[in-house]
């Protein structure tokens, strides 16, 4: 027992704690005769299944009788979809997938259920539920009165500007504890290989790859103008999940990143070194021949850029100018066109560790073909947080004019917390790369939080 359980058990005070689970049902591409996933977006299938499968996002020909390789993808990210961000996949909405194309990458849940009462209680900003609450009772509503519980904390402002005022004295007076998520997964193999055919180029045993990644998020600096008194905060751009999640000085620009950005450039219209160039039948390129390519002057065969799963960063930088721009003197995020990585290049590639933190990188494998310790993997993930996780109190309450139809938030909070966390804009995710192999999750977890 540690110090502080000694402590709060001295004093009589039992800190309450809660697991959220993750989900076990996942959407999917539509079913098709088809036996692999091709590289063309699927459009996602109606109801929900619990499992979740891969897909198909690069396919190769490496030889003679049509003898191909294919690299399947597999993602899940830890919570709920927080909107339009570069930093994280496109993962499916769980919401709003219809008529959307299928991604193979999923949001997992588990960060906050806005539905557990007992959360609700150990949220300090929360109305605790009636049932879970053992000091307050509600007092009798008249007929066709609907009563609204009073807050039950002593401790917490009942008003807007009251809340505002204590989380800037203390941004942590609404706070959780959490500890970890622990998620377990059941991969399969699930290409009939026996009488499709599919893997040509290599025997059953698929080969996949697991990585744990967590985007790492900038540090933040803050001067203050000599002049104005005021303020100036500055601090770089949040990762970019297309174009900076590998970076392997091996691959360079002059090879299958860029296939425009030749070694040997002379007679090329692409090539970097262009001053003097002819073209193939002789002629002296000039403006006009290179206008189909901006960036030709600013490239160079031996440049080495990050890239993602399908695009490559442009070689030439774009540094933020704006002296007003938070991201003044940091390089903006530029990406370029799609690259020619094969699937074996993408499996070996080495993470981005100064935009990506890896948390764990593994390699196994998979048998479709035959049963036994080999045809299937159970891969135990856990991702440790211990931190408090600050949240910004209760909604202030809106209310909507009837006649313009206007909502105006008023001076007193009402009955609904911010279930958003204000400190955890770094979502796990948890990548299975199979190599010439579809495959099949089935998840079951949970993220374990306490009471502060």
């Amino acid at each position: 027992m540690s110090f502080r359980s000694k402590v709060l058990d001295a004093l009589d005070i039992k800190k309450d704690h809660v697991r959220i689970p993750v989900y076990q049902t996942f959407l999917n591409p539509s079913e098709s005769a088809a036996p692999v996933v091709s590289t063309a977006d699927d459009p996602v299938s109606a109801g929900f299944k619990p499992y979740a499968v891969s897909r198909c996002i690069n396919d190769l020909i490496i030889g003679p009788q049509s003898r191909t390789e294919r690299l399947e993808v597999l993602g899940f990210v830890v919570g709920e979809d927080p909107g339009n961000h570069g930093h994280l996949p496109d993962a499916l909405n769980r919401e709003f997938a219809a008529n959307t194309d299928y991604s193979g990458i999923h949001f997992l849940g588990g960060l906050y259920d806005s539905t557990n009462r007992k959360l609700m209680k150990m949220r300090k900003s929360a109305i605790t539920p009636t049932e879970l609450d053992t000091l307050y009772t509600p007092s009798a509503g008249t007929a066709g009165v609907t009563v609204v519980n009073d807050h039950t904390h002593s401790d917490w402002p009942s008003s807007a500007t009251e809340q505002a005022i204590l989380l800037n004295d203390s941004p942590a007076a609404d706070s959780l504890y959490y500890h970890k998520t622990q998620v377990r997964f059941l991969l399969t193999g699930i290409d009939d290989i026996s009488t499709t055919g599919l893997d040509q180029a290599s025997n059953h045993r698929g080969t996949v790859r697991m990585l744990v990644l967590r985007p790492r998020v900038p540090a933040v600096r803050t001067r203050v103008d000599g002049t104005t008194g005021d303020f100036i905060i500055n601090h770089d751009y949040m990762p970019d999940w297309h174009t900076e999640l590998f970076y392997d000085r091996n691959k360079q620009l002059g090879g299958k990143l860029d296939p425009d950005s030749l070694p040997h450039t002379v007679g090329s219209h692409h090539g970097s070194h262009t001053h003097g160039a002819t073209a193939g039948n002789g002629e002296t390129l000039t403006p006009a021949h290179l206008a189909p390519y901006p960036n030709a002057n600013s490239k160079h065969s031996s440049h080495i850029v990050t890239y993602g799963l399908t695009k490559a960063a442009l070689p030439n930088p774009d540094v933020e100018l704006d002296t007003n721009n938070v991201h003044y003197g940091h390089m903006k995020v530029t990406a370029g066109d799609d690259h020619q990585l094969t699937p074996t290049d993408l499996l070996m590639s080495k993470v981005n560790r100064q935009k990506y933190a890896v948390l764990h990188d593994e390699v196994f494998t998979l048998d479709s073909l035959h049963h036994g310790a080999a045809a299937q993997h159970i891969a135990n993930v856990t991702i440790p947080y211990n931190k408090k996780v600050k949240f910004a109190g209760r909604q202030p309450l809106m209310i909507t004019n009837d006649t313009t139809n206007v909502s105006v938030a008023q001076e007193q909070l009402s009955t609904h917390t911010i279930d958003t966390p204000m400190n955890m804009a770094s979502r796990p995710i948890v990548l299975f790369l199979s190599y010439n192999q579809k495959i099949s999750a089935s998840v079951e977890g949970w993220t374990a939080i306490s009471e502060v």
